[in-house]
């Protein structure tokens, strides 16, 4: 199965009016590294509609309306993977300036987040994030958090947001489980060694 948009109007740029002729897609579960402490994992290829399209015509970036797509099994879109943070980086100007459906907001934010990871910590070139890099993740970060209850995924996103003492503070209160205990040290470990690198879960 895949997606399409539920007509060709709904591809039209909203800067210059060209009508793609296929949807962007991202598959963003696609990963065969093991489970990593920003749940990025071992998972079947799910696809994702870029609400963010590019122009071919015009090089801009523009929306799409999320509502007008559906499922069929017509393969009418290009597939993009991996997703690479170089790919998404320029879109992240418009998320102020769209309506987002909570499910949707999550999974783009889960994109901009793994495809920074990967890029920086996961397959390392030896490039180094620039402050610009640095403020776009700790936005993504903060804004992720309001998606969890978990105290340990919150403290895990504070601390990758390079927010140590606010990462320690949300640790020390939370109740956990065994399980989740290991993994709870290790992000005090790391928080208090000012460590703000993804890990992988074992």
């Amino acid at each position: 199965m895949g997606l399409r948009l539920s007509t060709k109007e709904d591809l039209k740029c909203k800067h210059c009016g060209f009508v793609k002729e296929r949807l962007d897609l991202y598959c963003y579960f696609a990963w065969n590294g093991g489970q990593w402490s920003d749940r990025r994992e071992l998972a079947p290829n799910q696809a994702v509609p870029a609400l963010v399209q590019y122009c071919p015509n015009c090089h801009r970036f523009y929306y799409i309306d999320a509502e007008g797509v559906y499922m069929t099994d017509v393969n009418d879109y290009n597939w993009i993977e991996p997703v690479e943070y170089e790919a998404i980086l320029p879109s992240i100007r418009e998320y102020d300036h769209f309506d987002w459906e909570p499910v949707i907001e999550y999974n783009q934010r889960c994109l901009l987040l793994w495809a920074y990871n990967d890029k920086f910590y996961r397959n390392p070139s030896g490039e180094k994030p620039t402050e610009f890099d640095l403020r776009v993740a700790k936005w993504n970060l903060l804004n992720l958090t309001k998606f969890y209850e978990d105290p340990v995924m919150i403290a895990e996103l504070l601390r990758e947001a390079g927010m140590f003492e606010e990462c320690l503070e949300v640790a020390s209160k939370a109740e956990v489980s065994e399980e989740q205990n290991s993994i709870l040290n290790k992000i005090i470990r790391l928080a208090q060694e000012q460590d703000n690198r993804p890990f992988m879960i074992e």
